[in-house]
């Protein structure tokens, strides 16, 4: 799991890279161009999965390639907040990339608390501004396999909205003193990874990128183990396939003699599962001096993954009765220009509005100062996460908080400080995500009695990571006639009866099957059935059917945060026609996270998207 962040400057109108705590694996950006991008930001962990520890402590590196006439100067500031979103560690980096040069450096973190962890870095030059979310886990000292997750739970890793890409990522600020440089020459070859003495480098890959395999087929990987230790190493490397559940499924087994600095490749094929489904995969290798087990997953006819509807006989009425409730509800919207976030080509609009409940939330509308109508991408946020304004080119976007985000009004809409996901998790009419989905149509509705403002309303996309894509399926569900597409990167929520029944078969617990097991335990007289019956009147797939547009879908094979398998579900429940329409893409070393080559795709099919009018 490898974050590797690269900013450019596209020179197609619109490419979107998502910039939210998203490990990517490799660079999607190969593609030679005869326009460079003036400046060019790679970042990422030494350690491909962001997992660190007293042996191989917080470390970073990054590359500044500067492909303008002028030196470019400035800073990198990084902030660390932990689990709890408290901030515990600011730092920042002097930074100077003389003209046509290239800056790489490393920086370590100083982190010696185990836990999971959130770092924003926001990087300041002569004529480039942008910013970086990522993650990464601290667990202490090098453990046994057994032991090697983290102690600490984390709450979701979230796809945010994409980063601004517009001519305001080159504005700045021309008289800025120079604050000093080092390590400045021509762009080097990437990096390897450092290893140290001591280890076996195990690397897996399957024969289909995406790990998808079907009954005509072959399951085989190509497994390739170093050995960086001065002794011969004798043992197995053992294939254990389990299901979500964690049943073994099967076992393949290799012999291994690898000589002291030497390296062993084979080939392996997994004897195919009786059944459609998402499979883990355990690898494991045992040695003279060396014993550790790695994570995969891979999909076995996935398209007939179906898992079974818990409907409530009254969704339909329930939900067009919240609708109606809302419409009764004065939005009030107030709209406040934004002196901070608007630039010399986008104004930028705070837009406060009221919803189901008379419950405050808003948003932020960027609009670009060349006068014209526009199509309109509608952002949403991940569990508890705020969205800031997104600025296009060639877009109108409305960046979505929902209730819940607005710190100000945190004790009216949590008063028993609750996770957020168990609020009146009792009482269907009063759950906390029923005026969080009214709140998601609400912004639909604002952008509809404003097309005055710019807005080309045959043209309206929706767009959201993790929880966010949630709420742009469950919108498109709820709105059929007013939502192009939508692009959705690791949904949740999604057949909770399935998703939380793996979730809680895992040895160490993650959201949120962690924050229900808690809830009720501390609830005995609430029961899970009872919270299932709560959630099915929420769950994603039962909003599927009710989707007529076309969905990008994006899933992690090792998403801890839904079962795979769920999330895949949910979309086979598109009706046949948007579904014909719809791409399903796969990550299989993946979890809760997209990879960078993704994001580029994202943006030509947004583009392609909003090419296509619908008929009013």
């Amino acid at each position: 799991m490898i974050f590797k962040f690269q900013y450019r400057f596209p020179a197609l109108p619109l490419i979107i890279l998502l910039a939210g705590i998203i490990c990517f694996a490799d660079n999607g950006f190969a593609q030679k161009s005869k326009i460079k991008d003036p400046v060019i930001v790679n970042i990422l962990p030494y350690n491909k999965k962001a997992r660190f520890n007293r042996k191989f402590p917080v470390k970073y590196k990054i590359q500044f390639i500067n492909n303008l006439k002028d030196a470019q100067e400035g800073t990198l500031i990084y902030t660390v907040y932990d689990n709890a979103n408290q901030e515990i560690l600011q730092n920042s980096l002097d930074v100077k990339v003389n003209a046509k040069k290239t800056l790489t450096a490393n920086f370590d973190v100083p982190i010696e608390k185990e836990g999971n962890y959130t770092i924003k870095m926001a990087i300041e030059l002569t004529n480039f501004n942008s910013n970086y979310d990522g993650s990464f886990a601290y667990i202490g000292p090098p453990r046994k396999s057994k032991d090697r997750k983290p102690s600490t739970q984390q709450e979701p890793i979230v796809n945010t909205p994409p980063v601004n890409w517009s001519a305001d990522n080159l504005s700045g600020d021309p008289g800025r003193q120079s604050l000093g440089a080092d390590q400045v020459g021509e762009a080097p070859p990437p990096e390897e990874e450092a290893y140290e003495e001591g280890e076996m480098i195990i690397k897996l890959k399957p024969y289909k990128k995406d790990g998808v395999f079907y009954s005509g087929e072959k399951i085989k990987y190509s497994v390739s183990i170093a050995n960086k230790y001065k002794v011969k190493q004798e043992g197995t490397f053992t294939a254990i396939v389990e299901t979500e559940m964690g049943q073994v499924v099967s076992k393949t087994q290799v012999k291994l003699k690898i000589a002291p600095k030497g390296q062993r490749s084979f080939q392996i094929e997994i004897p195919k599962p009786e059944k459609e489904g998402i499979y883990n995969l355990r690898a494991a290798t045992n040695t003279s001096t060396y014993d550790d087990t790695a994570q995969y997953a891979f999909g076995y006819e996935i398209g007939r993954i179906n898992t079974p509807y818990y409907l409530p006989p009254d969704f339909d009425e329930f939900w067009q009765t919240a609708m109606s409730d809302l419409a009764k509800v004065d939005p009030q919207y107030k709209i406040t220009r934004s002196e901070e976030h608007s630039t010399k080509y986008h104004d930028v609009y705070r837009v406060d509005m009221v919803g189901l409940d008379e419950f405050p939330f808003y948003g932020f509308l960027s609009i670009p100062k060349l006068k014209g109508k526009y199509p309109v991408i509608i952002g949403y946020g991940g569990y508890k996460k705020e969205v800031f304004p997104l600025l296009f080119d060639e877009f109108i976007s409305f960046a979505v908080n929902v209730r819940g985000i607005d710190k100000k009004y945190q004790k009216e809409f949590n008063p028993d400080d609750k996770e957020q996901i168990m609020i009146n998790a009792e009482d269907k009419n009063a759950y906390v995500y029923k005026g969080i989905y009214m709140d998601c149509i609400r912004a639909v509705d604002f952008v509809y009695s404003h097309e005055h403002m710019g807005m080309d309303l045959t043209r309206v996309l929706a767009f959201g990571g993790s929880q966010g894509a949630t709420m742009g399926l469950v919108t498109a569900a709820l709105l059929p006639n007013k939502i192009n597409a939508v692009i959705a990167s690791n949904p949740v929520f999604a057949d909770w009866k399935n998703s939380f029944a793996v979730g809680k078969s895992k040895r160490v617990l993650t959201f949120p099957s962690d924050a229900i097991v808690r809830y009720l335990k501390d609830n005995p007289d609430f029961t899970e059935e009872q919270m299932l019956e709560t959630f099915n009147y929420f769950d994603l797939q039962n909003f599927m059917p009710k989707v007529q547009c076309p969905v990008l879908y994006a899933v992690g094979l090792q998403d801890d945060f839904i079962s795979p398998s769920s999330a895949i579900a949910a979309y086979n429940k598109l009706r046949m026609d948007a579904r014909a329409a719809s791409e399903l893409y796969i990550f299989p070393d993946l979890g809760h996270e997209i990879p960078v080559y993704h994001n580029s795709f994202i943006g030509i099919w947004f583009a392609e998207q909003a090419v296509k009018r619908r008929k009013r």
